[in-house]
């Protein structure tokens, strides 16, 4: 860098400082941390975005003395994060995508990430409360007069909808910040606000504010207003139940938080006096006496907490009348609250689009769902078939896994969260295995309840499902360090519930699934700490035509799960468990399950689990599907194209598998299609392109491009990992491994017959439920038709025998075969039908052929 542009940075930089009022040290700390930076990484973009993290990141990390308690101080050095973007010119959503970066770049700590993280999932929650905050108010109030009269003679202590509107936000947000848990999930915000809204509307009532009070709301009460309205038992009146049908929440848990936390937390307030009225009421709070007081203590204590922990004021949204119209595609200065992308995996079975989507109207109704079986306490009498000793370790897994769970969420509500998946375990697993004895009616079903990758990750799934249900603010893959779990074995389970579930998953649950599995397949799988690595290193990576059903068909390897829909008893039951794993949980099923271990033994003789078929046929569908969009939209989707990026692709996963590792599926994709783009000397199609239409990819991230792992950490030296972009990876390691295999396919250059490699195809291979819910079109196993002997039938050509031999072998493989009678008895006894009969073309024509044949005969 020039001296001249290091001396505009410095002044630029000490501009802003004065503009922020920053004290010397955290000055001098944040120029120190951005010059380390600098030396070694390139900052692309803004300088001035890149100052505000850099000060962000030093005032997380300064402490500040207070007044008051002997060695009493408060962390950061209370700057307003608002502010802070504000003169930095940044959005909060362009802010995070860049402190995430300069997490890495700066080699902060972990807890600065967890910071940042709660930091992006705030906005985005508290915006779609505020819009349901919004709806509820003008449901309960009216506009009073005094709001529209512009009267410098009006009363400023008397309360306005205007001001009790903003009042009764900032007691909200007061609340919400008393303890983690109120924060936990968008479920557990709503049913705080609605408490605050409660205590708020007792108030206007108990001030006697008709010209506030809208009568139409169910919750009003009879003869209020009246002289026969008995006043001193309005504190006991409570519109959680109105609030509850109006906004289609769950009134137990609502009046669950109203007598178990809100209680606590305003007797609280009352104390210390951030809210002035009568204790012992809760009333009071919006008198002419108290009023303004309350106004200025609820903002002092918020914007004491916010400069405190350095997180985004959610006062704004009261400054800015277009939140108040809740528009659904709107955001909080800039932060997107758009709702996910449907992924690829298993698009075309997805139920219904569901009439809320709205997010808490949408996790309010997940929820419901969920409670419909939180009855479920236990296994059923079908699951007790596998014995006293079967269920006994299954419910130690169960406590072990609570203990785990409530250890690294450390709250009060843990409890009925985990609640909620055991009962959601307990239905599942019921729901799965009736499916695999009805598939497979001879299976032993304590062999695969004998299985502790099978219980685990069916529990760690339920979990997940509940967590999401809630949209709480642990993500995944959260999840699987709670339980210390791989994402290869958890991907197993994903596909299996997703199939089971029998209904109850709503349609945004069933895409946070897919969405998961996708999450494991593409980047999480592949992770250096994962067991897949273990297993690649004793034997090669299979290819798409190794684990391709059909080709396993042909080969005759009948051992190996044939089926796109694998079982849970094969999935789980061929994977190689060693000794140490196996004994960790079920010692009684010890011998069956060792009998039940599928290998398949290639040619040249190593052996692969059928754990990594499955997972490789899922992997290879997925990175077909991204590779054939992409090509699309780069105007590659000829098949010559296709068919040359497939092989090149697979020869990169196979043959040079160690490129994956720590990375991600689509930075093989779009390096992999520009180096065909060059060696085939296309014109016009550079990686800006590429990166361009990626993004247009629901699974598509920024940090799947910008974020490349060059060099992992060794902890021999100490050195951390190194991360560069994309275009970095490509010329520095992509092109080295790939560009001489990558030649074969080159105009120049035609010396050596490449093979080209098949790809995955599009046909249907899972159940699919038709737009009324009451149709499902399943293909047919291949065990039933790829040994099945060939019988054909030609009209007016073949003769009658051979229909006769059709008939009867459909007959004997338990099919309905063609009533050319009435009254065909084959299939058992007739149900008579409500709707009119009217004989199809063909079975007449069938009818005519059978009975011109008898005339012959005769």
């Amino acid at each position: 860098m020039s001296v001249n542009k290091a001396a505009n940075l410095r002044s630029q930089y000490e501009d802003l400082c004065r503009e922020l009022n920053m004290d010397r040290e955290t000055e001098d700390m944040s120029w120190k941390m951005f010059e380390e930076v600098l030396q070694r990484s390139t900052l692309e973009g803004e300088p001035l975005h890149w100052f505000c993290c850099a000060l962000y990141a030093a005032c997380r990390l300064s402490y500040t003395p207070t007044v008051g308690e002997s060695n009493a101080i408060v962390m950061g050095n209370c700057i307003s994060l608002n502010k802070m973007l504000r003169c930095c010119e940044i959005s909060i959503s362009d802010f995070i995508s860049k402190i995430k970066v300069w997490h890495e770049m700066a080699n902060l700590p972990c807890s600065f990430l967890r910071q940042i993280e709660r930091l992006e999932r705030t906005p985005g929650i508290t915006f779609h409360l505020y819009c349901r905050y919004n709806d509820i108010f003008e449901k309960l109030f009216i506009s009073s007069p005094n709001d529209k009269k512009n009267t410098k003679y009006r009363s400023v202590a008397r309360c306005s909808s205007t001001k009790l509107y903003d009042l009764c936000w900032c007691l909200y947000l007061c609340a919400k910040n008393e303890e983690p848990s109120y924060n936990m999930d968008i479920v557990t915000s709503f049913h705080l606000l609605l408490c605050c809204i409660d205590l708020i509307y007792i108030n206007v009532l108990g001030e006697n504010r008709i010209d506030l009070v809208n009568r139409n709301f169910v919750g009003f009460p009879e003869k209020w207003g009246t002289s026969s309205y008995d006043s001193k038992q309005l504190h006991n009146h409570c519109i959680i139940g109105a609030l509850c049908n109006l906004a289609g929440a769950l009134p137990n848990d609502a009046k669950d938080m109203k007598e178990n936390h809100c209680k606590r937390i305003f007797t609280k307030f009352f104390k210390i006096k951030t809210i002035h009225g009568n204790e012992n009421t809760f009333l009071g709070i919006i008198s002419n006496e108290n009023f303004e007081r309350n106004v200025k203590s609820l903002n002092s204590a918020y914007e004491q907490y916010v400069l405190s922990v350095g997180e985004f004021d959610e006062r704004i949204l009261l400054s800015n009348p277009n939140y108040r119209k809740g528009s659904s595609d709107a955001g909080v200065e800039g932060h997107s609250v758009t709702n996910p992308q449907t992924p690829y995996t298993r698009k075309h079975i997805l139920p219904n689009k569901e009439d809320v989507p709205e997010p808490v109207a949408s996790a309010t109704n997940n929820v419901k769902k969920l409670k419909d079986i939180a009855k479920i306490s236990g296994p059923s009498d079908f699951i007790r078939q596998a014995g006293v000793e079967t269920l006994n370790k299954i419910y130690e897994k169960l406590t072990k896994m609570q203990n785990e769970f409530t250890s690294a969420l450390n709250n009060a509500d843990v409890g009925n969260r985990f609640k909620t998946a055991e009962s959601l375990f307990f239905y599942l697993l019921d729901k799965i295995l009736r499916v695999e004895t009805r598939t497979k009616p001879n299976i032993n079903i304590k062999i695969l309840l004998g299985t502790e990758t099978f219980i685990t990750t069916l529990i760690v799934c339920c979990v997940e499902i509940v967590l999401d249900a809630y949209q709480s603010q642990k993500k995944f893959p959260w999840v699987l360090t709670c339980f210390n779990i791989s994402a290869y074995h958890f991907h197993k389970i994903i596909e299996i519930v997703v199939r089971s579930h029998d209904e109850l998953l709503s349609r945004p649950l069933i895409k946070h699934l897919n969405y998961i599995e996708e999450t494991c397949l593409e980047s999480l799988a592949w992770k250096s700490e994962s067991p897949l690595w273990d297993i690649i290193r004793t034997s090669a990576l299979p290819t798409w035509s190794d684990v391709d059903v059909d080709n396993l068909a042909k080969r005759n390897q009948s051992q190996i799960q044939q089926s796109p829909n694998c079982s849970a008893y094969e999935t789980f039951s061929s994977t190689i468990v060693n000794e140490s794993t196996r004994r960790d949980l079920f010692n009684s099923a010890r011998e069956s399950s060792n009998a039940n271990e599928t290998i398949v033994k290639k040619q040249d003789g190593s052996r692969r689990t059928a754990s990594l078929t499955i997972f490789c046929r899922k992997f290879y569908k997925l990175a077909w599907i991204r590779l054939k969009e992409l090509c699309r939209e780069l105007m590659l989707a000829e098949e010559p194209h296709l068919n040359k990026l497939w092989t090149l692709f697979e020869y990169s996963i196979t043959q040079r598998t160690e490129l994956m590792q720590d990375r991600h599926l689509d930075q093989m994709i779009m390096c992999g299609i520009y180096l065909y783009i060059r060696v085939q000397d296309i014109k016009f199609k550079s990686f800006t392109d590429i990166m361009k239409f990626y993004r247009k990819q629901p699974q598509a991230q920024s940090r799947t491009y910008r974020e490349v792992l060059i060099e992992a950490a060794e902890e021999e030296n100490g050195s951390h990992a190194e991360y560069r972009d994309i275009i970095y990876f490509y010329n520095n390691i992509f092109v080295k491994n790939l560009t001489p295999y990558a030649l074969n396919f080159s105009g120049r250059q035609q010396a050596q017959n490449v093979p080209l490699s098949p790809h995955p195809t599009e046909k249907q291979s899972y159940p699919r439920k038709l737009s009324n819910n009451l149709i499902t079109v399943s293909r047919m196993e291949k065990s039933e038709h790829s040994h099945s002997p060939v019988l054909t039938y030609e009209f007016s050509k073949s003769p009658g025998k051979n229909l006769e031999e059709l008939n009867s072998f459909i007959r004997s493989r338990g099919k309905r075969n063609l009533p050319f009678t009435e009254f065909d008895s084959s299939d058992g006894p007739i149900i008579e039908s409500k709707i009119p009969k009217k004989t199809p073309i063909y079975l007449e024509k069938c009818r005519g052929i059978l009975q011109d044949r008898q005339e012959d005969i005769k």
